[in-house]
C-alpha cells in the first residue's frame, strides 16, 4: 500500500522510511519592495540582492537541505561559489527562524528571504500576532534552473525489533490514507505527499507547486558536503 501511494522520491528505495507530508522551500518577498513573482534559486547570488536577503542559520536542517539539493543540482565547487554570492547577498547575520524571516521583512530590514510554506500560513490564520509580518510578505515558490521547487519532507520509520508490528504497520498506513492527509493540510498547512487531496485554500494561494524531481534519498548522500560548505564559505559568521 506505501509502495503505491507514496512516490518513489518521496521514500526510501528499501523501504526503510515514506514521507507522509510535504513543506515547500520558499522566498517570502516585501510586497511593498518586490514586484516580480517568479524566481530561481540561482538568482538568490545575483548581486542585485546585496543586503536584501535574510535566512536563518545555514546549517539547520531546512538550509541544510536546501544547500544539498544544490550540490545535486550543480556539483560542490557550483554550490561553493553560489554559497558565497548568497551570504554576500544577506542584510544580516543568519538568525532566528523562518517566521523571523517575515519579520525582519516586514520591518524593512530585507526584501526577501528563505522560509517554509506553512509558517507563512500559520502566521496568516493562525498566530494573530504575527499575522502581519505574513500580510507584509508573499510566497514565491522558486525553482531550480531545469529543476523545481525543493520540498522537505516529513516521514515515518519503523524500528526494527517493534513489539508491535502489525498495528504500527496500520497507523503507517493511516498517515498516508485520505483522513490523515487532510489533517496535513488543513491543520499544518503542508502539502499532502499523496497525489488526489486538496491543497489547503492558502497553500495554493502560492500557486502551482512543481516539486523538484530529485529523490530525497540523493539529496540526503550531500548533507554533510553541505554543512561542510557553509562552515567553509563562513556562512552564519
Amino acid at each position: 500500500m506505501l509502495d503505491k501511494l507514496v512516490a518513489p522520491q518521496y521514500r526510501d528505495p528499501e523501504g526503510h522510511w515514506y514521507g507522509i507530508s510535504m513543506r515547500a522551500r520558499v522566498v517570502y518577498a516585501s510586497k511593498e519592495r518586490v514586484q516580480q513573482a517568479a524566481i530561481t534559486y540561482e538568482d538568490l547570488a545575483d548581486p542585485k540582492w546585496k543586503g536584501k536577503v535574510c535566512i536563518r542559520s545555514g546549517q539547520y536542517i531546512y538550509n541544510n537541505a536546501l544547500f544539498a539539493a544544490f550540490i545535486a543540482h550543480h556539483g560542490e565547487a557550483k554550490t561553493e561559489e553560489w554559497l558565497k554570492g548568497l551570504k554576500s547577498n544577506l542584510a544580516q547575520k543568519p538568525s532566528g527562524g523562518d517566521r523571523e524571516v517575515a519579520r525582519d521583512i516586514a520591518a524593512g530590514k530585507c526584501d526577501i528571504g528563505i522560509a517554509n510554506t506553512y509558517y507563512w500560513a500559520l502566521m496568516l490564520n493562525k498566530e494573530a500576532d504575527r499575522k502581519p509580518w505574513a500580510e507584509a510578505t508573499k510566497v514565491i515558490l522558486p525553482t531550480f534552473q531545469g529543476g523545481g521547487t525543493h520540498v522537505n519532507l516529513s516521514a515515518v520509520v519503523l524500528a526494527r525489533y517493534a513489539p508491535n508490528k502489525a498495528n504500527a504497520m496500520k497507523l503507517i498506513e493511516w498517515l498516508v490514507g485520505d483522513e490523515a492527509q487532510h489533517i496535513y493540510a488543513d491543520m499544518n498547512y503542508e502539502y499532502p505527499v499523496r497525489p488526489g487531496i486538496a491543497i489547503n485554500p492558502t497553500i495554493a494561494g502560492y500557486g502551482p507547486l512543481n516539486a523538484d524531481p530529485i529523490p530525497l534519498s540523493k539529496i540526503a548522500d550531500h548533507k554533510k558536503a553541505a554543512a561542510n560548505l557553509v562552515d567553509k564559505v563562513g556562512f552564519d559568521n
